[in-house]
């Protein structure tokens, strides 16, 4: 309802603008932090990806996400558009109190909410959000993550699930934000309908759109006092971006697009 006081952490870009246009609509809407680009932290994510899976298994995720992934974009546009549809890509543009501190574990941003002192702070799109600034942030922060936590932690859980034909838990998390990734207690989740149109370029899209739902479910219960952690009893597995061998492979014999 509009007389809870939210505050957005989250990106520049599609993701950003999707989840403050249901805020705004839904919710009073304080104050909106943008995650920063920090440089050089692309190059330091990939050293510690060579470092964790071996160089060669990154190349092909590289080669996968950088001349694969705009052709998936190309070949979904009209459903993406479809489920895009009328949510005001211009809405962080609009918002009157935007900080885009350099990055999200900035402690100015401690600072920056603190001193609006909303009733939550609904993160969408950040990097890792550091304990430091957790721990010294009055209110709670609730995610929405792509994917059925713990299941399916790190990135593009929908299409994961489906190349692992587990339907049943494709989709998507609002949980609590803890020091970990993605392990933070769960407070609603809901699964997507994949149709024939979809891609790997839609299903985070689908994620999304659901997961507003999820939201307005965490808000409900906070407002209602009547909140409450879920236990899915689910094993737990950290996921990265398909390679492109992976990806073809997939895609040709379990028509997993």
């Amino acid at each position: 309802m509009k007389n809870t006081n939210v505050v957005l952490f989250t990106s520049d870009g599609l993701t950003g603008n999707f989840t403050l246009s249901f805020l705004n609509d839904n919710y009073n809407v304080t104050g909106v932090v943008i995650d920063g680009h920090i440089p050089g932290a692309q190059y330091k994510m990939i050293k510690r990806r060579i470092k964790k899976l071996g160089i060669f298994k990154v190349f092909l995720q590289l080669i996968f996400m950088k001349g694969l992934v705009p052709l998936l974009h190309y070949e979904s546009r009209k459903r993406r558009a479809e489920i895009l549809k009328g949510y005001n890509r211009e809405a962080i543009a609009n918002h009157p109190n935007v900080f885009r501190p350099q990055s999200i574990n900035d402690p100015s941003v401690v600072d920056f909410v603190n001193e609006l002192n909303p009733d939550l702070i609904v993160v969408s799109g950040t990097r890792i959000i550091k304990k430091s600034i957790i721990d010294n942030i009055k209110m709670p922060l609730i995610n929405m993550h792509v994917g059925i936590t713990p299941k399916y932690r790190g990135v593009h859980g929908g299409y994961w699930a489906l190349v692992n034909k587990d339907e049943e838990n494709c989709g998507v998390t609002v949980h609590f934000i803890d020091k970990g990734i993605d392990t933070g207690g769960i407070i609603s989740q809901k699964t997507i309908s994949i149709t024939k149109k979809d891609n790997y370029a839609t299903y985070p899209l689908l994620q999304m759109a659901k997961g507003l739902d999820c939201i307005r479910d965490a808000i409900t219960e906070i407002e209602e006092n009547r909140l409450t952690v879920k236990n899915n009893n689910l094993e737990s597995k950290l996921y990265y971006h398909p390679t492109i061998t992976g990806y073809l492979y997939h895609r040709i014999f379990n028509k997993v697009k």
